[in-house]
């Protein structure tokens, strides 16, 4: 009795047999199955730590606008406003600016889309409506 694959010869059966039980070849499968899960993670991390950092630049603005006017380097809250929002143009033109004085204490707000910090991406579609908000005080000191 003549065995089914003979022309193939002994070698390359015994190559085939090896390849058909051999298991070498599962972790490359699960990782091609679980990749798109960890890079999902990272972008989504990295859009995340984009909007801390974009919070992080509106906040130092402010604190910037809020101390300029305080010591008298800007006269009016026009010019504060004018001044945190230039601070901001190289992050964002989309920047709500909110200056008020009472009792020597002057509020400083800054309003930004967090959309505008996302990123080339924008990968995370939920920060669309979400606005980063800081603010500042501090005394006027002249």
């Amino acid at each position: 009795m003549k065995k089914a694959f003979s022309f193939l010869g002994e070698a390359a059966l015994r190559r085939a047999r090896r390849f058909v039980g051999g298991e070498s070849g599962n972790a490359t499968v699960e990782a091609a199955l679980w990749l798109p899960f960890f890079v999902i993670a990272l972008m989504a991390a990295g859009q995340v730590a984009l909007i801390f950092f974009g919070q992080s630049v509106a906040f130092a603005a402010a604190q910037t606008g809020t101390r300029a006017y305080s010591v008298g380097d800007v006269l009016t809250e026009g010019e504060t406003v004018a001044l945190i929002k230039a601070e901001l143009s190289g992050t964002t033109k989309n920047a709500t600016v909110n200056v008020a004085i009472n009792d020597n204490l002057i509020t400083t707000s800054v309003i930004v889309p967090a959309s505008d910090f996302g990123g080339p991406l924008n990968f995370v579609s939920q920060f669309a409506d979400l606005n980063v908000r800081v603010f500042a005080q501090q005394r006027k000191e002249f």
